[in-house]
C-alpha cells in the first residue's frame, strides 16, 4: 500500500488531474444550449451546483462523460482528457444561440482531494454542500471548489488558474492532503467503479450498456442528440451490459484477458487492479442474461486462466472495512 493510495482512502489525499478540458460557454443561451446537447436536465440545476452527465451521439453510443457546472452567466463542461477533442468538435458544431464558446483548459487546473480527513484539513470548506461550488481562497490561491454528493466518495474537487497550480499544491501539503500518483488514482478510480470512456467503456456503448441510465434525463423538453436512438434502443434491449468482479485468489487477470460465462466468450477484462482494502477487481461486459450478482466467470489469457464472480460496484464505500 502506497502513501498515496492510503491518504486516499483513510486520510486526505490529492491528485493533480492534468490534461482533462474545460469548455466554457457563455452568454444569455448558455444554459438552454447545454441542456440541449447533454443529458442532464439543466433547468432542475440551480447556478452555483453542479452534475454528471453523458455526451451521445446522434446513435446514442457515449462521447464523453462530464461534470456541468452551472453559473448565473456561463457554464462550464469537464471533460476527459482523451475525449478532449472530440467534445470540443461535438460540441462547436452544435453551436445555437446568443453563446460564446472558449476551451479554457489551459488556463485552468484541477486537482481533487479525497479521503475522509478531507475537511479536518480543509475545515474552510467543510460547511459546503454536495454539488455546490464555492468560490474562497486556500493559501492565498483564488479557488472554486465542488464538494462531492454523497453516492461517491467524500471529498472536493478545486480549481484554480495553471499558474497558480504549484502554490495551491503546496498549501495542500503543508495542510496534511499528500499527494497520490496516477496509478494511486488509478485504483481508486476502480475501487468506486467509476466507468471511463476509452477504458471500460467501449465506443458503441450507450448509457444501457455502460450502465449509465440513471445520468440521462429523458422528456425533459429539451431534445439531446441520441435521445430518439436511445429510446429505440431501449424497445430492444441491451445484449451486454458493464459489470464488475472479484477474482478469486492472489493472482490479477491481465487487462485485455477473455472473460467467458459458461464456456462461451463474451467479453475481455477492460479493467483490473489488486486492492489492499477489497482484493483483485475488474470491470467486463456480460450478456444482460447472465448478469446476475455472483455469476462465475472464466478469465484466460494465454495458458493461464482465474475464476471471478459478478460483484456490485462501487466495490469500496465511505465507511472502511
Amino acid at each position: 500500500m502506497t502513501d498515496g493510495y492510503r491518504a486516499l482512502t483513510g486520510e486526505a489525499g490529492s491528485f493533480a488531474a492534468e490534461g482533462l478540458g474545460q469548455i466554457e460557454i457563455a452568454g444569455p443561451d448558455a444554459h438552454a444550449f447545454v441542456n440541449r446537447i447533454a443529458t442532464a436536465d439543466l433547468s432542475l440545476l440551480a447556478p452555483g451546483h453542479f452534475v454528471d452527465a453523458l455526451l451521445l451521439r446522434d446513435d446514442a453510443s457515449i462521447l464523453d462523460r462530464v461534470t456541468i457546472y452551472r453559473f448565473p452567466e456561463r457554464v462550464m463542461l469537464l471533460v476527459d482528457a482523451a475525449q478532449r477533442a472530440a467534445v470540443w468538435e461535438h460540441v462547436v458544431s452544435r453551436k445555437r444561440g446568443n453563446i460564446r464558446i472558449r476551451d479554457i483548459s489551459d488556463d485552468m487546473s484541477l486537482t481533487a482531494v479525497r479521503g475522509p480527513a478531507t475537511f479536518d484539513r480543509l475545515p474552510s470548506l467543510a460547511h459546503v454542500d454536495g454539488g455546490t461550488v464555492y468560490t474562497t481562497q486556500l493559501g492565498g490561491v483564488d479557488v472554486f471548489s465542488a464538494r462531492l454528493a454523497m453516492h461517491g466518495a467524500d471529498g472536493v474537487d478545486l480549481y484554480c488558474r495553471a499558474r497558480d497550480r504549484e502554490a495551491l499544491h503546496k498549501f495542500l501539503f503543508t495542510s496534511g492532503v499528500l499527494p497520490a500518483t496516477t496509478a494511486d488514482w488509478t485504483l481508486f478510480r476502480l475501487e468506486w467503479g467509476i466507468a471511463t470512456v476509452g477504458v471500460e467503456i467501449d465506443p458503441g456503448d450507450t448509457p444501457m450498456e455502460a450502465a449509465l441510465e440513471s445520468l440521462v434525463a429523458e422528456g425533459k423538453g429539451a431534445p439531446f442528440p441520441g435521445e430518439t436512438a436511445l429510446v429505440a434502443r431501449r424497445r430492444t434491449g441491451a445484449i451486454k451490459q458493464l459489470v464488475g468482479f472479484h477474482v478469486v485468489g492472489d493472482d490479477a487477470p491481465p487487462a485485455g484477458a477473455r472473460v467467458s460465462v459458461a464456456g462461451v466468450m463474451v467479453d475481455r477484462v477492460r479493467s483490473v487492479g489488486r486492492s489492499p482494502r477489497v482484493g483483485i477487481i475488474g470491470m467486463t461486459a456480460v450478456p444482460t442474461t447472465a448478469s446476475a450478482m455472483g455469476t462465475e466467470l472464466a478469465i484466460v489469457s494465454g495458458n493461464q486462466s482465474w475464476t471471478a464472480h459478478l460483484a456490485p460496484r462501487p466495490f469500496a464505500t465511505r465507511v472502511l472495512p
